[in-house]
């Protein structure tokens, strides 16, 4: 995964993290409030019920009365009042016969809101309740304020009300309750949520800073390696291509070719020289495709023809103590693709020379190149050792060797990942079957355009 990858994977995580967080909160929020809001009614009820117990013993006080008649008998002559609450607009009413006790008291023992605000600080007080608050009388039908309990007092977005409390159906008239600055409250009863996600943050951004910093070193370690390999390969390209040149020279010079020996040795120096070649070049791609600067030079490839080189150039190459057989099996028709024949010549030649390397004395290897809806397929199968089913996943990852230790074959475990990225680039695929003992087979799926 690249450090890129890796940035926006991190920073995806903090988003969803600080987004549930802030979606919890606000959830709990407004659970709160909702809870804050009906405790507010109930305040709001028993401060108006204390109050109208006050107002109840003043009056029978004022009247000099011992009890007071709350529905008397009216004369025949006159119309009975009628309660009628199917128009408040509000489910906050006070009972009815508080309501009664309320309009028959009224008139002598008026409602008084400092009173009831000294009443409702008292209740709150009690229920631990602690928030700045005003006790309002309004029009439930309007909302006008018609008179507050305290001066000067503004409303506020985090302003918590009760539902307005109808004390009055035939006028209209609410006590309402307003908890001006309940931040306290929040305060308190939020505060363990909202310090674990305050701490849980600040944990997730001192994360996220490190990570930047390790990814950043990491992409600054990446790119000195590839800085490093690109210059030596880039050095060694250059003695290797004077002694290419030489060897050349000597091959067609009948001189050098006089014995069997002379001739074995520099075939031998020519293939070891295209192999040290080949691994440099496999290097600066590699290189390149790390740093996301490889361009595939695409042109109409004709895959025939690549396994049909690559066939003679092994078949006449002599390997020690090794007789190597090479056959094909061609679909008719094949279609020719777009890509880089360089670079695809390359990945070819290498799952051929490992089929060879990974084998015994007698190497049989069968190339299948067949179509597969508008897709080519080539298969390079082999009767070598195999490899171990827990392994084949690890082939392909970089500098990765499953028969080391088994083999004395050396290599740098670049070839197949190489193999990998470039059939990727072509938007290809690569796969693996085997068997251990049996032998292997490479697929290489690449589409026709």
């Amino acid at each position: 995964m690249s450090s890129k990858t890796g940035f926006f994977l991190v920073l995806a995580s903090l988003i969803l993290i600080f987004g549930t967080q802030i979606f919890l909160v606000n959830d709990y929020y407004n659970t709160t409030r909702a809870a804050w809001t009906k405790e507010s009614n109930a305040i709001l009820e028993e401060a108006f019920r204390a109050d109208l117990t006050i107002r109840n013993d003043k009056y029978r006080e004022t009247i000099n009365e011992s009890t007071v008649v709350i529905a008397p008998t009216l004369p025949e002559n006159e119309d009975m009042t009628v309660l009628d609450l199917t128009s408040a607009k509000t489910a906050n009413v006070v009972s009815g016969l508080d309501m009664i006790i309320h309009l028959h008291i009224s008139p002598t023992v008026p409602l008084n809101l400092h009173r009831l605000d000294s009443i409702t600080s008292t209740i709150m007080t009690t229920r631990e309740f602690q928030s700045t608050f005003t006790v309002n009388i309004i029009n439930q039908k309007t909302g006008e304020l018609i008179q507050s309990s305290r001066e000067n007092w503004q409303s506020s977005l985090f302003m918590i009300s009760s539902e307005p409390m109808l004390i009055d159906a035939a006028n209209s008239i609410a006590l309402q309750l307003h908890l001006i600055n309940p931040f306290q409250i929040i305060i308190k009863r939020m505060g363990l949520m909202l310090a674990s996600s305050l701490v849980l943050s600040i944990i997730c951004l001192l994360a996220f800073m490190y990570l930047q910093k390790v990814l950043a070193r990491q992409k600054q370690l990446v790119a000195f390696k590839n800085e490093f390999l690109g210059t030596i390969a880039h050095e060694l390209k250059r003695p290797v291509s004077s002694l290419t040149f030489n060897l050349d020279c000597l091959s067609m010079s009948a001189a050098t070719l006089n014995t069997p020996q002379n001739s074995l040795l520099l075939n031998n120096s020519i293939r070891a020289t295209d192999e040290l070649n080949d691994a440099i070049n496999m290097i600066v791609t590699l290189s390149k495709l790390e740093e996301g600067m490889l361009i595939l030079n695409k042109e109409r490839v004709e895959l025939l023809d690549i396994i049909e080189d690559l066939k003679d150039k092994f078949s006449e190459q002599r390997f020690k103590n090794k007789q190597v057989t090479i056959n094909l099996d061609v679909a008719d028709n094949l279609p020719a693709i777009d890509g880089d024949k360089q670079l695809l010549t390359q990945c070819f030649a290498n799952l051929i020379d490992n089929a060879i390397k990974y084998s015994g004395d007698d190497v049989q290897i069968l190339i299948r190149l067949q179509t597969e809806n508008q897709q080519v397929s080539v298969g390079i199968q082999d009767n070598g050792f195999g490899i171990p089913e827990d392994k084949l996943d690890l082939v392909f990852d970089k500098y990765s060797r499953v028969h080391q230790g088994i083999t004395q074959i050396k290599g740098f475990g670049i070839g197949l990942n190489y193999v990998k990225n470039i059939v990727e680039q072509h938007r290809g695929e690569v796969k693996v079957s085997s068997k251990t003992g049996v032998g292997s087979e490479f697929k290489v799926v690449l589409p026709v355009s």
